[in-house]
């Protein structure tokens, strides 16, 4: 098989005849040989054998070996290859066969066809000089290029094997690049860019031809790849303290190293979705106009002149000096008279977000500072949560009924808002299940109470106290007039022409039905007004106006003066 020449394989050679692909010089493939032909060239060739030399078979393609050994053969491609048989595996089941790994060294042209049977054999002339195969790199890594082309074009390949030459191989190959090239470049338009990321992209026999669809195999990069780089751009961008930013690094290193099906994995992405989500930098700016404050809180309520007073003086102070601490106010008094409400105009007053915790019945501590995030389930305290609600970092808060918490085994939450109703504290507040400390010293939180006797004193030092007086009857009059009887004539579908109600018509339903510091059992009753109003103008009456003599017949029985 060596001459001066090289490397030569031999000048007879016995034929493989398959169509399962195309073996290309370099490139390793499996056939399997089941037709008479070619189950006798393995029996008589390769299995019986003992030399180098018969173990060297040649690989025609494109050709189909009859299924009948008294057939003849088909006409042969002109051009094969020359393959070492590595490896020859037999069995019986579901028929006799034998697969082959061949692995492809030289081509070759068929000069003549000596026999047919028992098995084909030619006379062969050899194309390529296995020296120059076997001695450069470039020539290497050309065929292995062509065995990954092999793999998915039957009929590209063919072409490329017919090609003797160098030169006519890569212009049969170049076209065949290029349309996977412009596959690629389609294929990254049609998806959404990924930075940082080096994918292995495998494409299925039909990618770069037209009029067939491809497939898109990707090796060691899923959907949580993006995610994961997603969300560490987040926590650069969020602005977050030195010591926050420590810990959501640490937690995006161990959750980089985690699966998905970790049960922890999960866990750790909700804390760092809520880190990034939390206003650490984020604020409104304040509406200082004073004169603006005090028309926007008169039209919204009447009388209060107390706690007025202390948004507008409030409101000064900012004007003069612009890092000031938000104050703790609690506002003390009757039910009904507007505590809540008021809480809800002054921030709008101020410009701030508003944001209403509702403290009434709540007996657990974690309600205020959070879970652990070693229990399962756990979540944050409604403190965090009602800043990830409203977005900036300078709401007012308005804990209702303060005065109404509880206590059990779970802890005394009137004790977990000792730090986060401290002034001197707050500017560091930490939740259990955050762990790391948040600036609570922008916002402006108000407190409402009926009565300070059930605040714990510790609790209630740390609050500045106004007191809500009840309404006298002056009072009652004008803000129903101001405000109850409009919002009662829209909600009910009336207008002011067909309801009308004197001052003395509400004076009246004031004394005589209602008896109590608010206004939501006058609320109640010009509602009952409003609602018997409505069935005579269903029923064709165009104008109704309520006088003394008749309220007694729109609304229900006088309440006993005893019932107070």
């Amino acid at each position: 098989m060596s001459s001066s020449g090289g490397i030569q394989i031999p000048g007879r050679l016995p034929l493989l005849l398959t169509q399962e692909g195309v073996l290309l010089p370099g490139s390793t493939m499996r056939l399997s040989v089941d037709t008479p032909r070619n189950m006798q060239l393995v029996r008589s060739r390769l299995l019986r054998g003992t030399s180098l030399k018969s173990t060297i078979i040649g690989v025609i393609p494109n050709t189909r070996d009859p299924e009948h050994e008294a057939d003849e053969l088909p006409t042969l491609h002109s051009i094969g290859t020359a393959g070492l048989a590595v490896q020859v595996v037999g069995s019986n089941w579901p028929k006799p066969h034998y697969t082959l790994l061949i692995t492809g060294v030289c081509r070759f042209r068929v000069s003549s066809l000596l026999k047919q049977r028992p098995f084909a054999l030619a006379e062969v002339e050899q194309l390529d000089k296995l020296e120059e195969l076997t001695s450069t790199e470039e020539v290497t890594a050309e065929d292995g290029e062509l065995q990954e082309l092999s793999q998915r074009f039957y009929q590209a390949a063919l072409q490329v094997l017919d090609a003797v030459s160098l030169e006519e191989r890569f212009k049969k190959t170049l076209p065949l690049l290029t349309r996977q090239i412009e596959g690629l470049k389609l294929l990254q338009k049609t998806r959404s860019p990924r930075p940082d990321d080096e994918k292995r992209v495998t494409f299925s026999s039909c990618a770069v031809f037209p009029g067939r669809q491809f497939s898109l195999d990707e090796e060691g990069e899923d959907e949580d790849g993006d995610d994961t780089a997603a969300l560490e751009r987040k926590v650069h961008r969020a602005n977050m303290p030195e010591a926050a930013l420590k810990v959501c690094v640490k937690e995006l290193k161990r959750l980089k190293k985690m699966p998905q099906s970790m049960p922890e994995y999960a866990l750790t992405r909700n804390y760092l979705d809520l880190m990034v989500e939390l206003p650490w930098s984020k604020s409104t700016k304040d509406c200082l106009d004073i004169q603006a404050a005090r028309i926007l809180l008169d039209n919204d309520h009447y009388a209060m002149d107390k706690l007025k007073r202390r948004v507008l003086e409030y409101l000064a102070v900012r004007q003069l000096k612009a890092s000031l601490k938000g104050p703790i106010l609690c506002f003390v008094g009757p039910p009904g008279v507007g505590k809540t409400s008021v809480g809800r105009s002054i921030a709008r007053t101020l410009g701030r977000e508003f944001h209403r915790i509702a403290l009434g019945g709540v007996c657990d501590q974690s309600d205020i500072r959070g879970h652990r995030r070693t229990y399962v389930g756990s979540m944050p305290g409604r403190i965090i949560n009602g800043l990830k609600t409203v977005g900036v970092n300078n709401p007012v808060f308005l804990l209702d009924e303060v005065d109404k918490l509880g206590k059990s085994l779970q802890g005394d939450p009137a004790a977990a808002l000792l730090e986060v109703l401290d002034p001197e504290q707050n500017h560091s507040f930490t939740d259990h299940y955050l762990n790391v400390a948040f600036d609570l010293s922008q916002v402006l939180f108000i407190a409402t109470a009926n009565t300070t006797a059930t605040i714990p004193p510790a609790l209630l030092d740390r609050m500045e106290v106004l007191q809500v007086p009840g309404y006298t009857q002056e009072e009652k009059v004008e803000i129903a007039h101001r405000h109850l009887i409009p919002n009662q004539l829209e909600q009910h579908g009336l207008t002011p022409q067909q309801l009308q109600i004197p001052q003395d018509s509400t004076q009246e339903v004031i004394t005589r039905y209602t008896r109590e510091a608010g206004v939501r059992s006058l609320e109640r009753k010009i509602g009952a007004i409003c609602r018997a109003v409505a069935v005579k103008v269903a029923e064709g009456q165009k104008e109704e106006e309520v006088k003394r003599d008749d309220a007694r017949q729109h609304g229900p029985a006088p309440s006993s003066p005893h019932c107070l």
